[in-house]
């Protein structure tokens, strides 16, 4: 995490000591980024004031009819309530209006009710909005925030809807042989010209399956600017095939906002040539919407996502891979917004559909159960995710080899779930091995050689 990262995290837990100091009511609100940063207020607070009581509830298992009486029968101390945006919702509209209405009741006691909101500007408004009377009297509004290399690991590289057209390693460097072969037995002829594209791009999208970002990159860019050179319509659909996987090779090289200009063309070149509920199209939402993830805007990537998997199921049905893929990574997006059982619900859908289809070893069933266990980790089931991590490091190791992004990568998720188990050791060993992979691979100053770097400062730091 950056010091400047820190120092805010650091004054805002200030902060809500300082408000929390006297026995005397208080409503104070905390948003948060990432889920590690509730359990942190909230051990942070009993650790300060142990001799005070401490009253705990979770609107997402709470009984509406007894919620309100809870809480006043609380009658002091902590009280902490999370998954309090779900209040602003319709199925809690009636205990909102009697939670609104108790608000002068709730201030007579000697109670600090905090409650715990995912970030986001929408649910301050909703607030506001729903809950006018309580919201008068909120005091202090606490925002964390805590960068992902402290809290989280990362997910897998590749998580849109090309990532694997191979099974194994193997497969992608025997079709390199093949059609390095090919393109060396063709005539530069006009009567090849379309097969010679094709085989290229086939070409570009083996490199990027092996991590040869770079190699995939610069045929593609030259491709392009040779196509855009010539008429365009006789190769319109060549054009946006080549664009669409440049721009998920910029994202695999950490060009985030390069791979975001790109998909957003790709994205209304194909709204206007299929419409919105074509395959292609929700294709190229689920692509620009994991760019989005990577820059953080967690509610645009949600909304594509919805789009996109509501037109798989329609042209494919639940149970076929591309759904699949598409269940994963709006369950990323719900994962990232703080809607953990939501994300479960289609992380285990994706993963029944995707071994059903391709088997436990398949890079896409390794990706699922990743990101899956990720959510597991967020939610405090270390040893859940570490059984999973443990499994796609497996599998990754054999599909990919031990040099691959992707390799390190899950050396790196595993990494850090030992790390909560406290097992610090190995997790550095496998964080230097993460580390070294990605940075011969993708340099320095990719995104996940520089996360991976300081998880591995960071876990070094707690072991002293």
């Amino acid at each position: 995490m950056s010091s400047n990262i820190q120092n805010i995290l650091d004054e805002e837990l200030k902060l809500l000591i300082r408000a929390t100091r006297n026995e005397q009511f208080y409503f104070i609100s905390v948003q948060y980024n990432h889920y590690d940063l509730v359990r942190k207020v909230k051990q942070d607070l009993i650790s300060q004031y142990p001799n005070r009581p401490v009253h705990s509830f979770n609107l997402d298992n709470c009984n509406p009819d007894t919620f309100i009486s809870g809480i006043l029968a609380s009658k002091s101390g902590l009280v902490f309530i999370e998954k309090f945006d779900l209040i602003f919702t319709e199925p809690f509209r009636s205990l909102c209006i009697g939670f609104n209405q108790r608000r002068d009741l709730f201030s007579t006691l000697p109670i600090q009710i905090i409650v715990f909101i995912p970030s986001g500007k929408d649910n301050l408004q909703n607030f506001q909005k729903a809950m006018p009377d309580v919201f008068s009297i909120v005091n202090p509004m606490i925002q964390l925030y805590v960068g992902i290399e402290k809290s989280q690991p990362l997910v897998n590289l590749n998580t849109n809807n090309n990532s694997y057209n191979f099974a194994n390693i193997k497969e992608a460097k025997k079709e390199i042989e093949r059609v390095e072969k090919r393109l060396k037995t063709l005539e530069n002829l006009p009567k090849n010209t379309k097969l010679i594209v094709s085989l290229k791009i086939n070409l570009a999208e083996s490199y990027n399956f092996i991590g040869e970002y770079l190699k995939s990159k610069a045929l593609l860019e030259e491709l392009l600017m040779e196509l855009q050179a010539r008429d365009n319509s006789d190769f319109e659909n060549d054009i946006a095939v080549i664009e669409n996987d440049l721009a998920l090779t910029f994202q695999d090289l950490g060009d985030y906002e390069g791979a975001k200009k790109l998909l957003e063309k790709v994205m209304i070149s194909d709204e206007t040539k299929f419409g919105e509920n074509h395959p292609t199209t929700a294709r190229s939402y689920s692509n620009l919407a994991t760019v989005l993830k990577d820059l953080g805007n967690y509610e645009g990537a949600k909304k594509l996502l919805e789009k996109a998997t509501i037109s798989d199921e329609t042209n494919y049905g639940e149970k076929h891979p591309n759904t699949a893929v598409s269940y994963s990574n709006l369950a990323l997006a719900l994962k990232n917004l703080g809607d953990y059982k939501g994300a479960i619900k289609l992380f285990e859908k994706a993963m029944i559909s995707t071994e059903t289809n391709f088997g436990e070893k398949h890079p896409t069933s390794a990706m699922i159960s990743s990101n899956l266990a990720s959510v597991l980790k967020d939610l405090g089931d270390y040893e859940g995710a570490k059984k999973l991590f443990e499994k796609v490091m497996i599998s990754t190791e054999a599909n990919f080899g031990e040099k691959h992004p992707n390799t390190a990568v899950s050396y790196s998720n595993l990494a850090m779930v030992l790390y909560d188990l406290n097992n610090y050791q190995n997790a550095v060993d496998l964080l230097e091995k993460a580390h070294s992979i990605l940075k011969n691979q993708l340099g320095d100053n990719h995104p996940s050689t520089k996360t991976i770097k300081e998880n591995l400062e960071f876990v070094k730091r707690q072991m002293k």
